[in-house]
Protein backbone atom coordinates (compact mmCIF):
# COMPACT_ATOMS: atom_id res chain seq x y z
CA UNK A 1 0.00 0.00 0.00
CA UNK A 2 1.25 4.03 -0.72
CA UNK A 3 1.59 6.58 0.83
CA UNK A 4 0.98 10.61 -0.42
CA UNK A 5 1.68 13.69 1.15
CA UNK A 6 -0.09 16.90 -0.03
CA UNK A 7 1.49 19.83 0.59
CA UNK A 8 -0.54 23.12 0.67
CA UNK A 9 -3.61 21.23 1.63
CA UNK A 10 -5.27 23.87 3.31
CA UNK A 11 -5.41 25.92 0.39
CA UNK A 12 -8.33 26.23 -2.47
CA UNK A 13 -7.19 23.38 -4.30
CA UNK A 14 -5.38 21.43 -1.82
CA UNK A 15 -8.97 20.83 -0.30
CA UNK A 16 -10.55 19.70 -3.60
CA UNK A 17 -7.11 17.23 -4.06
CA UNK A 18 -7.69 15.72 -0.30
CA UNK A 19 -11.53 15.27 -1.40
CA UNK A 20 -10.60 13.39 -4.58
CA UNK A 21 -7.55 11.23 -2.28
CA UNK A 22 -10.94 10.64 0.17
CA UNK A 23 -12.97 8.87 -2.45
CA UNK A 24 -11.27 5.66 -2.86
CA UNK A 25 -9.49 3.08 -0.40
CA UNK A 26 -6.16 2.40 -3.23
CA UNK A 27 -3.63 4.69 -0.77
CA UNK A 28 -2.96 4.01 2.65
CA UNK A 29 -1.91 6.65 4.22
CA UNK A 30 -2.50 10.68 3.10
CA UNK A 31 -0.52 13.10 5.00
CA UNK A 32 -1.98 16.74 4.71
CA UNK A 33 0.46 19.26 5.46
CA UNK A 34 0.11 23.44 5.36
CA UNK A 35 2.05 26.38 7.37
CA UNK A 36 -1.57 26.88 8.71
CA UNK A 37 -1.73 22.91 10.79
CA UNK A 38 -5.38 24.01 12.04
CA UNK A 39 -6.38 24.31 7.96
CA UNK A 40 -4.95 21.44 6.85
CA UNK A 41 -6.59 19.44 9.90
CA UNK A 42 -9.95 21.63 8.66
CA UNK A 43 -9.03 20.02 5.57
CA UNK A 44 -8.99 16.53 6.91
CA UNK A 45 -11.94 16.81 8.98
CA UNK A 46 -14.25 18.03 6.00
CA UNK A 47 -12.64 15.61 2.78
CA UNK A 48 -12.03 12.86 4.91
CA UNK A 49 -14.03 12.25 8.38
CA UNK A 50 -13.26 9.58 10.65
CA UNK A 51 -11.20 8.33 7.69
CA UNK A 52 -8.21 6.77 9.76
CA UNK A 53 -5.67 7.02 6.56
CA UNK A 54 -6.07 10.79 6.67
CA UNK A 55 -3.77 12.82 8.94
CA UNK A 56 -2.79 16.93 9.15
CA UNK A 57 0.78 17.89 9.75
CA UNK A 58 2.25 21.74 10.12
CA UNK A 59 5.08 22.01 7.95
CA UNK A 60 7.52 25.11 6.30
CA UNK A 61 8.20 24.33 3.18
CA UNK A 62 11.35 26.86 3.64
CA UNK A 63 12.74 24.50 6.42
CA UNK A 64 14.16 22.22 4.10
CA UNK A 65 15.58 19.38 6.92
CA UNK A 66 12.23 19.85 8.57
CA UNK A 67 10.67 18.86 4.88
CA UNK A 68 13.02 16.43 3.75
CA UNK A 69 12.11 14.28 7.15
CA UNK A 70 8.61 14.99 6.29
CA UNK A 71 8.96 13.42 3.11
CA UNK A 72 10.69 10.29 4.10
CA UNK A 73 8.72 7.18 3.43
CA UNK A 74 6.11 9.04 0.97
CA UNK A 75 5.85 7.58 -2.05
CA UNK A 76 4.21 10.59 -3.64
CA UNK A 77 4.09 14.02 -2.85
CA UNK A 78 1.57 16.44 -4.48
CA UNK A 79 3.03 20.31 -4.48
CA UNK A 80 0.43 22.31 -4.02
CA UNK A 81 1.97 25.47 -2.33
CA UNK A 82 2.87 28.60 -4.03
CA UNK A 83 5.02 28.36 -7.33
CA UNK A 84 7.66 30.13 -5.82
CA UNK A 85 8.81 26.91 -3.50
CA UNK A 86 8.48 24.01 -6.33
CA UNK A 87 12.50 23.86 -6.55
CA UNK A 88 12.60 23.68 -2.99
CA UNK A 89 10.26 21.12 -2.71
CA UNK A 90 11.77 19.49 -5.94
CA UNK A 91 15.09 19.06 -3.98
CA UNK A 92 13.48 17.53 -1.29
CA UNK A 93 11.93 14.83 -2.77
CA UNK A 94 14.96 13.85 -4.43
CA UNK A 95 16.61 13.69 -0.47
CA UNK A 96 13.77 12.05 0.79
CA UNK A 97 13.38 9.61 -2.14
CA UNK A 98 10.05 9.83 -3.29
CA UNK A 99 7.93 11.07 -6.69
CA UNK A 100 6.64 14.70 -7.06
CA UNK A 101 4.36 16.55 -9.12
CA UNK A 102 2.74 19.99 -8.90
CA UNK A 103 0.36 22.68 -10.09
CA UNK A 104 3.22 24.40 -12.76
CA UNK A 105 5.50 27.35 -12.68
CA UNK A 106 4.23 30.04 -14.71
CA UNK A 107 7.20 29.28 -17.46
CA UNK A 108 10.29 30.32 -15.58
CA UNK A 109 9.95 28.41 -12.66
CA UNK A 110 9.12 24.94 -15.12
CA UNK A 111 12.29 25.33 -17.08
CA UNK A 112 14.63 25.45 -14.20
CA UNK A 113 12.70 22.48 -12.82
CA UNK A 114 13.39 20.82 -15.74
CA UNK A 115 16.99 21.44 -15.30
CA UNK A 116 16.80 18.68 -12.40
CA UNK A 117 15.74 15.99 -14.80
CA UNK A 118 19.07 14.67 -14.54
CA UNK A 119 18.98 13.87 -10.70
CA UNK A 120 15.92 13.35 -10.53
CA UNK A 121 16.80 10.16 -13.33
CA UNK A 122 19.37 9.14 -11.92
CA UNK A 123 17.90 8.26 -8.55
CA UNK A 124 14.92 6.50 -10.99
CA UNK A 125 12.59 9.11 -9.84
CA UNK A 126 9.86 11.04 -11.88
CA UNK A 127 8.52 14.68 -11.44
CA UNK A 128 5.66 15.81 -13.37
CA UNK A 129 5.25 19.53 -13.80
CA UNK A 130 1.95 21.33 -13.99
CA UNK A 131 -0.42 18.81 -13.40
CA UNK A 132 -3.56 21.45 -12.92
CA UNK A 133 -6.26 22.10 -15.64
CA UNK A 134 -3.56 24.63 -17.43
CA UNK A 135 -1.00 23.65 -17.19
CA UNK A 136 -1.92 19.65 -16.94
CA UNK A 137 -5.23 18.90 -18.76
CA UNK A 138 -4.05 21.52 -21.33
CA UNK A 139 -0.90 19.65 -21.79
CA UNK A 140 -2.73 16.15 -22.17
CA UNK A 141 -5.26 17.39 -24.49
CA UNK A 142 -2.74 17.53 -27.44
CA UNK A 143 -1.38 14.07 -26.63
CA UNK A 144 -4.72 12.97 -27.02
CA UNK A 145 -4.84 13.68 -30.49
CA UNK A 146 -1.67 14.32 -31.85
CA UNK A 147 -1.02 10.78 -33.40
CA UNK A 148 -3.77 12.20 -35.50
CA UNK A 149 -0.79 14.34 -37.28
CA UNK A 150 1.85 14.26 -39.98
CA UNK A 151 2.85 17.56 -39.03
CA UNK A 152 1.51 20.03 -36.46
CA UNK A 153 1.93 23.70 -37.12
CA UNK A 154 0.38 25.09 -33.92
CA UNK A 155 -0.91 24.77 -30.76
CA UNK A 156 -3.04 27.32 -29.34
CA UNK A 157 -4.87 26.94 -25.77
CA UNK A 158 -7.94 28.58 -24.56
CA UNK A 159 -9.28 28.94 -20.64
CA UNK A 160 -12.65 30.11 -19.97
CA UNK A 161 -15.52 30.53 -17.25
CA UNK A 162 -18.55 31.53 -16.38
CA UNK A 163 -18.41 34.36 -13.93
CA UNK A 164 -20.88 35.88 -11.23
CA UNK A 165 -23.38 38.25 -11.23
CA UNK A 166 -21.45 40.21 -9.04
CA UNK A 167 -18.65 41.23 -10.75
CA UNK A 168 -16.73 40.37 -7.72
CA UNK A 169 -12.99 40.59 -7.55
CA UNK A 170 -12.95 37.53 -5.50
CA UNK A 171 -9.55 35.88 -6.80
CA UNK A 172 -10.93 31.90 -8.10
CA UNK A 173 -7.46 30.52 -7.73
CA UNK A 174 -3.98 32.15 -5.72
CA UNK A 175 -4.36 35.56 -5.36
CA UNK A 176 -0.32 36.42 -6.36
CA UNK A 177 -0.19 33.82 -8.85
CA UNK A 178 -2.71 36.10 -10.66
CA UNK A 179 -1.23 39.21 -10.09
CA UNK A 180 2.04 37.52 -11.31
CA UNK A 181 0.03 37.01 -14.20
CA UNK A 182 -1.02 40.39 -14.70
CA UNK A 183 2.07 41.84 -14.56
CA UNK A 184 5.03 39.74 -15.88
CA UNK A 185 5.34 39.41 -19.91
CA UNK A 186 3.69 36.30 -21.19
CA UNK A 187 6.06 34.09 -23.58
CA UNK A 188 4.70 32.56 -26.58
CA UNK A 189 6.43 29.70 -29.40
CA UNK A 190 6.06 31.54 -32.47
CA UNK A 191 8.19 30.93 -35.75
CA UNK A 192 9.96 28.23 -34.13
CA UNK A 193 11.24 30.69 -31.45
CA UNK A 194 10.48 31.94 -27.81
CA UNK A 195 9.12 35.59 -27.93
CA UNK A 196 8.44 37.39 -25.06
CA UNK A 197 5.02 39.96 -25.51
CA UNK A 198 3.36 42.51 -23.38
CA UNK A 199 0.93 41.45 -20.31
CA UNK A 200 -2.50 40.63 -21.35
CA UNK A 201 -2.24 41.86 -24.79
CA UNK A 202 -3.10 40.18 -28.38
CA UNK A 203 -7.07 39.74 -26.69
CA UNK A 204 -9.25 37.93 -29.12
CA UNK A 205 -12.81 36.68 -29.15
CA UNK A 206 -12.96 32.84 -28.85
CA UNK A 207 -16.38 30.74 -28.73
CA UNK A 208 -16.31 28.86 -25.57
CA UNK A 209 -18.60 25.91 -24.64
CA UNK A 210 -22.18 27.19 -23.89
CA UNK A 211 -23.18 28.75 -21.46
CA UNK A 212 -19.30 30.89 -21.53
CA UNK A 213 -19.74 31.68 -24.86
CA UNK A 214 -18.41 34.05 -27.02
CA UNK A 215 -15.62 35.36 -24.92
CA UNK A 216 -12.68 37.76 -25.36
CA UNK A 217 -9.22 36.36 -24.44
CA UNK A 218 -5.60 37.06 -24.00
CA UNK A 219 -2.12 36.27 -23.48
CA UNK A 220 -1.02 35.59 -19.71
CA UNK A 221 2.16 34.22 -18.50
CA UNK A 222 1.69 30.30 -18.20
CA UNK A 223 3.49 26.68 -18.30
CA UNK A 224 2.12 25.35 -21.32
CA UNK A 225 3.91 26.75 -23.89
CA UNK A 226 7.33 26.05 -22.44
CA UNK A 227 7.32 22.11 -22.43
CA UNK A 228 4.77 21.76 -25.47
CA UNK A 229 7.01 23.07 -28.24
CA UNK A 230 9.56 20.79 -27.17
CA UNK A 231 7.69 17.91 -26.63
CA UNK A 232 6.33 18.27 -30.47
CA UNK A 233 8.95 19.39 -31.97
CA UNK A 234 9.43 16.41 -34.14
CA UNK A 235 6.23 17.39 -35.73
CA UNK A 236 7.30 20.95 -37.05
CA UNK A 237 5.44 22.88 -34.28
CA UNK A 238 6.04 26.58 -35.00
CA UNK A 239 3.41 28.23 -32.67
CA UNK A 240 2.33 27.80 -29.50
CA UNK A 241 0.58 29.87 -26.81
CA UNK A 242 -2.24 30.40 -23.81
CA UNK A 243 -5.05 32.21 -23.62
CA UNK A 244 -7.20 33.17 -20.67
CA UNK A 245 -10.57 34.62 -20.15
CA UNK A 246 -9.18 37.45 -17.37
CA UNK A 247 -8.54 35.06 -15.42
CA UNK A 248 -12.04 33.73 -14.19
CA UNK A 249 -13.36 37.11 -13.91
CA UNK A 250 -15.86 39.28 -15.97
CA UNK A 251 -14.70 41.99 -17.65
CA UNK A 252 -15.97 44.71 -15.66
CA UNK A 253 -14.26 43.02 -12.65
CA UNK A 254 -11.06 42.25 -14.42
CA UNK A 255 -10.91 45.86 -15.82
CA UNK A 256 -10.67 47.14 -12.70
CA UNK A 257 -8.22 45.04 -10.99
CA UNK A 258 -5.89 45.40 -14.52
CA UNK A 259 -6.19 49.56 -13.75
CA UNK A 260 -4.96 48.85 -10.55
CA UNK A 261 -2.16 46.94 -11.11
CA UNK A 262 -1.42 49.44 -14.36
CA UNK A 263 -0.65 52.03 -11.40
CA UNK A 264 1.79 49.69 -10.02
CA UNK A 265 0.03 47.75 -7.06
CA UNK A 266 0.97 44.47 -8.33
CA UNK A 267 4.34 45.33 -8.20
CA UNK A 268 6.96 43.43 -5.91
CA UNK A 269 9.24 45.87 -5.33
CA UNK A 270 9.14 47.50 -2.34
CA UNK A 271 8.44 51.18 -1.69
CA UNK A 272 8.95 53.79 1.17
CA UNK A 273 6.20 54.93 3.14
CA UNK A 274 5.46 56.51 6.57
CA UNK A 275 4.22 54.83 9.16
CA UNK A 276 2.96 56.13 13.26
CA UNK A 277 3.87 53.49 15.97
CA UNK A 278 1.50 53.16 18.45
CA UNK A 279 3.12 55.54 20.79
CA UNK A 280 3.04 57.83 17.99
CA UNK A 281 6.10 58.21 16.81
CA UNK A 282 6.44 58.37 12.98
CA UNK A 283 8.72 56.02 11.66
CA UNK A 284 9.51 55.28 7.35
CA UNK A 285 8.99 51.15 6.20
CA UNK A 286 9.15 49.34 3.38
CA UNK A 287 5.98 47.59 1.57
CA UNK A 288 5.32 45.54 -1.21
CA UNK A 289 2.40 47.77 -3.28
CA UNK A 290 1.04 43.88 -4.15
CA UNK A 291 0.98 43.43 -0.17
CA UNK A 292 -0.85 46.26 0.16
CA UNK A 293 -3.43 45.70 -2.19
CA UNK A 294 -3.89 41.98 -1.10
CA UNK A 295 -4.60 43.58 2.23
CA UNK A 296 -7.17 45.90 0.73
CA UNK A 297 -9.27 43.45 -0.89
CA UNK A 298 -8.94 40.48 2.10
CA UNK A 299 -11.79 43.00 3.66
CA UNK A 300 -13.10 45.18 0.67
CA UNK A 301 -16.69 44.18 -0.15
CA UNK A 302 -15.86 44.12 -3.57
CA UNK A 303 -14.74 40.73 -3.26
CA UNK A 304 -18.32 39.09 -2.38
CA UNK A 305 -19.11 36.57 -4.64
CA UNK A 306 -22.44 36.73 -6.29
CA UNK A 307 -24.59 34.31 -8.44
CA UNK A 308 -22.57 31.79 -10.97
CA UNK A 309 -23.37 28.81 -12.84
CA UNK A 310 -19.63 27.53 -12.45
CA UNK A 311 -19.19 26.18 -15.77
CA UNK A 312 -15.05 25.81 -16.80
CA UNK A 313 -14.03 25.48 -20.47
CA UNK A 314 -10.50 24.75 -21.30
CA UNK A 315 -10.15 24.30 -25.21
CA UNK A 316 -7.01 23.05 -26.78
CA UNK A 317 -6.84 23.53 -31.08
CA UNK A 318 -4.20 21.75 -32.79
CA UNK A 319 -3.89 22.46 -36.70
CA UNK A 320 -1.56 20.84 -39.03
CA UNK A 321 -1.82 18.47 -41.43
CA UNK A 322 -2.74 14.28 -42.53
CA UNK A 323 -1.61 12.69 -45.62
CA UNK A 324 -0.92 16.82 -46.94
CA UNK A 325 -4.38 17.88 -45.95
CA UNK A 326 -5.58 20.51 -43.19
CA UNK A 327 -6.35 19.33 -40.17
CA UNK A 328 -7.77 21.05 -37.43
CA UNK A 329 -8.71 19.02 -33.84
CA UNK A 330 -10.14 20.97 -31.17
CA UNK A 331 -10.16 19.38 -27.45
CA UNK A 332 -12.38 20.67 -25.15
CA UNK A 333 -12.82 19.88 -21.32
CA UNK A 334 -15.79 20.91 -19.40
CA UNK A 335 -16.86 20.80 -16.14
CA UNK A 336 -19.76 21.97 -13.96
CA UNK A 337 -19.36 22.00 -10.49
CA UNK A 338 -19.43 18.62 -8.46
CA UNK A 339 -22.29 18.36 -5.87
CA UNK A 340 -20.04 15.86 -3.67
CA UNK A 341 -17.06 18.53 -3.64
CA UNK A 342 -19.51 21.55 -3.05
CA UNK A 343 -16.48 23.34 -5.46
CA UNK A 344 -17.20 25.05 -8.95
CA UNK A 345 -16.09 23.65 -12.45
CA UNK A 346 -13.15 25.73 -12.71
CA UNK A 347 -11.55 24.65 -9.30
CA UNK A 348 -12.90 21.15 -9.71
CA UNK A 349 -10.49 20.80 -12.55
CA UNK A 350 -7.42 22.17 -11.09
CA UNK A 351 -7.27 19.64 -7.98
CA UNK A 352 -8.37 16.68 -9.41
CA UNK A 353 -6.07 15.90 -12.29
CA UNK A 354 -3.16 15.60 -9.33
CA UNK A 355 -5.14 13.60 -6.76
CA UNK A 356 -5.74 10.89 -10.00
CA UNK A 357 -2.19 11.04 -11.29
CA UNK A 358 -0.53 10.91 -7.91
CA UNK A 359 -2.18 7.65 -7.44
CA UNK A 360 -0.43 5.95 -10.36
CA UNK A 361 2.97 7.83 -9.04
CA UNK A 362 2.58 6.40 -5.95
CA UNK A 363 1.72 2.91 -7.39
CA UNK A 364 4.81 3.08 -9.89
CA UNK A 365 2.29 2.85 -12.59
CA UNK A 366 4.22 5.57 -14.36
CA UNK A 367 6.74 4.40 -16.88
CA UNK A 368 8.66 7.60 -17.19
CA UNK A 369 11.40 8.64 -15.33
CA UNK A 370 12.82 12.16 -14.48
CA UNK A 371 11.91 15.62 -14.95
CA UNK A 372 8.46 15.46 -17.43
CA UNK A 373 5.81 17.19 -18.58
CA UNK A 374 2.34 15.72 -18.39
CA UNK A 375 2.30 15.51 -22.20
CA UNK A 376 5.04 13.14 -22.04
CA UNK A 377 4.65 11.03 -18.77
CA UNK A 378 0.71 10.46 -18.49
CA UNK A 379 -1.46 8.00 -20.74
CA UNK A 380 -3.78 10.54 -22.19
CA UNK A 381 -6.71 7.80 -22.48
CA UNK A 382 -6.62 6.53 -19.36
CA UNK A 383 -6.20 10.23 -17.70
CA UNK A 384 -9.56 11.52 -19.34
CA UNK A 385 -11.27 8.91 -18.86
CA UNK A 386 -10.48 9.15 -14.87
CA UNK A 387 -11.57 12.50 -15.59
CA UNK A 388 -14.91 11.81 -16.61
CA UNK A 389 -15.43 9.49 -14.10
CA UNK A 390 -15.39 12.50 -11.89
CA UNK A 391 -17.70 14.33 -14.31
CA UNK A 392 -15.09 16.57 -16.13
CA UNK A 393 -15.97 15.52 -20.10
CA UNK A 394 -14.00 15.86 -22.72
CA UNK A 395 -15.15 16.01 -26.11
CA UNK A 396 -13.15 16.33 -29.77
CA UNK A 397 -14.34 18.25 -32.75
CA UNK A 398 -12.31 17.48 -36.02
CA UNK A 399 -12.21 19.61 -38.85
CA UNK A 400 -10.36 18.03 -42.53
CA UNK A 401 -10.55 19.05 -45.66
CA UNK A 402 -13.13 16.34 -47.53
CA UNK A 403 -11.32 17.26 -50.69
Amino acid sequence: MTKIILLGGAGIIGKVIARDLALTGDVAEIVVADLNEAGAQATVDKAAPGDSRFKAAAIDVTDQAALVKLLRGADCVINSVQYYFNLDVMRACLEAGCHYLDLGGLFHTTRKQLGLNEDFQTKGLTAILGLGSCPGIANVQPALVADRFDAIRSIKIYNGATTDSRDSLAWPYSLATILDEMTEKPVVFRDGQFVEMEPLSEEEAFDFRAPIGHRLAHLTLHSEAATLPLSYAHKGVQECFFKINFFGYSEKAFRRLQGLTQLGLGDKTPVRVKAKLPGGELVEAEVRPRDVLSEVLLRSEATQRGENPGFKDIATVVEGSKNGRPLTIRVDTTAWPHPDFGVSGGTLVVGVPPAVVARWLAAGEVAAKGVCPPETSIDPGRFFKALAERRIHTEITVTEQIV
